[in-house]
């Protein structure tokens, strides 16, 4: 049953989302505006921050980060956003999920490395040469074409790169 002390404002039925906001909130927002009543408070603009509009770049994944700010980005730009991409053999690559290795890997960054659960460990981070890193385990990429494969299914052999361009 639904309680109807929330409004649903967006329903997005084929990714199973539906977006809930409390009544009290929206109703009283919309009263005080009805009645001249509202109360704006102008942004202190020293204390504010700022970002550029988001492009398809802000989405492509730079090995040399640590594969924890790699995780972050792979799921904030999970569907419906454009994923976070890399290429490999020169062809993009989508990486629908992934997750921070349980080992440490070395080497060079974007190094396809080792199977390492349900994906396979891609060397990352700026000083990964020591070997003291760990590696983001790529579970799921969308090929090109729009394909969705198990990242062991995609990289039947372990070597190369996944690379910036």
């Amino acid at each position: 049953m639904r309680d109807s002390r929330f409004v649903q404002v967006r329903d997005l039925p084929r990714l199973g989302w539906r977006f809930w906001v409390g009544k009290p909130a929206v109703t009283g927002a919309l009263e005080l505006i009805a009645s001249g009543r509202d109360a704006w408070t102008p942004q202190d603009r020293s204390r504010a921050t700022f970002f550029h509009k988001r492009s398809i770049e802000d989405s492509r994944i730079d090995w040399t980060w640590p594969a924890g700010d790699i995780d972050r980005l792979v799921r904030a730009q999970a569907d419906p956003y454009p994923n976070a991409f890399t290429f490999h053999r020169g062809r993009e690559l989508r990486i629908v999920k992934a997750s921070v290795s349980q080992g440490k890997y070395g080497g060079t960054p974007g190094r396809i490395f080792i199977e390492e659960g349900d994906g396979v460990a891609i060397v990352a981070g700026a000083d990964a040469r020591f070997g003291r890193n760990h590696g983001l385990v790529v579970e799921r990429v969308r090929t090109d074409d729009g394909s969705e494969l198990a990242a062991g299914d995609y990289f039947r052999t372990m070597g190369g790169y996944l690379t910036p361009f």
